[in-house]
């Protein structure tokens, strides 16, 4: 799985909020041996994204457990009933998915003595009745959820676009896209990526952007 930066992961997503886990449902799709997780979000405040405060969501997420049967996938989110989230989301064939796995999952603990949401990592296990936030260990080094989100919002507001790589997994108009608007904000681009564009993408499936903002 490839690290990607706090700035990459706001450019990538479709989607970034503050959200509320209301439940999990786990189900296998039909023709498939695996275990896959529908976890329904309360969006509490949204930060970049055409949705809502108050708007329901589902995500998919990859494994899960029902009943004697687990499927588990390294690095996927693990989203527990009661959790306070930020997510990094991107709309793909119509479906809700985690920018970057669980990277893009991070889970906000209150600060006792501020009262400041603080972000910590965690990946409980699965098939917890609750999130139990007052369990949690908070990190020395504190990193506060609304530093975090000023600044997201201000590189979104001024347009700031993230060095330009080539990301594992990013579909190709959003690749296109970013390279587009990395040149455009005066970073230098290798004239070799188009050289290499008929290699790398000749055996994948095109995907053009929909109306609504997904991937067909």
């Amino acid at each position: 799985m490839e690290e990607l930066s706090f700035e990459e992961m706001t450019y990538i997503a479709d989607l970034v909020a503050e959200a509320t886990v209301s439940h999990n449902e786990v189900e296998r799709t039909e023709g498939s041996v695996f275990l896959r997780t529908v976890t329904h979000l309360r969006l509490d405040r949204v930060i970049k994204g055409e949705a809502f405060e108050g708007e329901r969501i589902d995500v998919l997420s990859l494994g899960g457990r029902r009943g004697p049967e687990v499927t588990t996938v390294a690095s996927a989110p693990v989203f527990t009933p009661d959790e306070r989230v930020l997510v990094f989301l991107e709309l793909r064939k119509g479906e809700w998915r985690v920018v970057g796995m669980s990277q893009g999952k991070l889970s906000l603990v209150e600060e006792e003595d501020t009262a400041r949401d603080v972000i910590v990592r965690v990946q409980p296990p699965r098939g917890l009745p609750r999130f139990e936030e007052h369990l949690v260990q908070l990190p020395a080094q504190r990193q506060y959820a609304d530093d975090l989100t000023a600044k997201m919002t201000l590189d979104l507001s001024s347009g700031a676009v993230p060095p330009y790589r080539l990301i594992p997994g990013l579909p190709q108009s959003k690749d296109q896209l970013f390279r587009q608007a990395a040149g455009d904000s005066g970073q230098y681009i290798d004239p070799r990526w188009a050289d290499l564009d008929s290699l790398r993408w000749a055996a994948a499936p095109i995907s053009v952007p929909n109306q609504n903002g997904g991937q067909r």
